[in-house]
Order: C-alpha cells, then sequence, then structure tokens
C-alpha cells in the first residue's frame, strides 16, 4: 500500500479487510447509497444513453440501473482498484463492462453521454474534486453527474465524524459548475442537507 496515492488507501485498507464487497466502498449504509443513486436516475433520463460510473466500486449503481429497469445503451464502471471491479465484473451485469484505471492518471474512459461520480469524490481534495468533474465534462457529450458531502449541512464540525470523507465548499463547486454551464441543477434535500448532488447539462 506504500505506492497507494493517499485518496484511495481508506479502500485499499477496507478491500485488504472486507474484500471486494459492499463494506469495502465505505459506504455507511446501503439505504443511502441507494438515496443517491435515486436522484441521478429521476434527474437524468439514460434510455438509450452511454455512461461511465467513476469510481464504480462493485458495481452497485449498474445493478440499481437495471433492477430500475433503465434501458441504457451501456455502462462502463471505472475503478482504480482491481478487487473491486473484478467483483462487479463477475456479477454480469447485463450491457455493462468494468475496468480498472486511476481517473487521475488515465481519463481515456471519458467519453460518453454522461459521467458519474457517486461517493467518489469524498476522499479526494476539493482541487482534485474540480479537476475530474472538469475532464469529465469535457469528454461527455450529455453532461456530468457528482455528489458530494456538504459543507452547508447545518452540521456542527466538531460533533461528527466522516472519515475518510470530507466535506467540500458547496458555494464553490456550484460556481465551478455554474462555470461550465447554466444549465445546472441542484440539490441537497434527499439526505436531511448531508449529501448534495449537481448535474451539469452540456
Amino acid at each position: 500500500m506504500t505506492n497507494t496515492p493517499d485518496y484511495l488507501k481508506p479502500y485499499a485498507h477496507a478491500l485488504d479487510k472486507f474484500g471486494g464487497t459492499f463494506e469495502a466502498t465505505l459506504w455507511r449504509s446501503q439505504e443511502g447509497q441507494e438515496k443517491r443513486f435515486r436522484i441521478f436516475i429521476e434527474e437524468i433520463d439514460f434510455t438509450n444513453q452511454t455512461i461511465v460510473d467513476v469510481g464504480c466500486g462493485i458495481g452497485d449503481f449498474a445493478s440499481f440501473l437495471i433492477q430500475q429497469k433503465t434501458s441504457f445503451t451501456s455502462l462502463i464502471g471505472v475503478d482504480a482498484l482491481e478487487k473491486m471491479t473484478t467483483t462487479a465484473t463477475k456479477r454480469n451485469l447485463q450491457n455493462c463492462t468494468f475496468t480498472t484505471a486511476d481517473v487521475f492518471h488515465d481519463q481515456t474512459t471519458f467519453d460518453a453521454d454522461w459521467i458519474l461520480f457517486s461517493g467518489t469524490l469524498n476522499t479526494l481534495d476539493e482541487d482534485g474534486a474540480i479537476k475530474l468533474v472538469r475532464a469529465a465534462y469535457d469528454g461527455c457529450s450529455k453532461g456530468v453527474a457528482f455528489n458530494f458531502l456538504s459543507d452547508q449541512s447545518g452540521r456542527n464540525p466538531e460533533r461528527e465524524d466522516l472519515l475518510p470523507a470530507k466535506r467540500f465548499n458547496t458555494l464553490k463547486m456550484l460556481s465551478i459548475g455554474f462555470d461550465l454551464t447554466p444549465k445546472l441543477m441542484f440539490t441537497q434535500t434527499y439526505l436531511d442537507g448531508h449529501d448534495a448532488t449537481i448535474i451539469l447539462r452540456k
């Protein structure tokens, strides 16, 4: 793990402990994960669309799309940790493929109608997250959707333990979004203000 970037170390440690399972994705609960996923499918029509799921973990978003009978054309799940993509591939999800790549250094997969980040940005520093969102927006043909922990949550930061995740400056993230497009959707109502989602359309 000595050569593992800091933003991947929490996941690599979890993989060593839990293997390629839900627990290794560091989601607090499947319910919270699905609430974030549901915002994406309520706000975006993925019918006949190609999708790249960045930081796909074990393929839970792909599975959720299929469970919701979403008729997407194809989904490529990308994760920097091979044990994650191996588990995802073994699920044999229709119209889905999974590949191992660290998108900080390899953005060849950033070529689709929609590029998504769900939970993926949580262990990054803010500048790194913004860099990825900008690159994804450049690579997509329809739009980018991402979620993050909002610093406008109304919670006392001294009374919560988010590690290894961190909160981002929500107003800054909105400003970056509006720099890219006026067609921006924002919400943070789905988890009592804890989490925020931004969708950027071309």
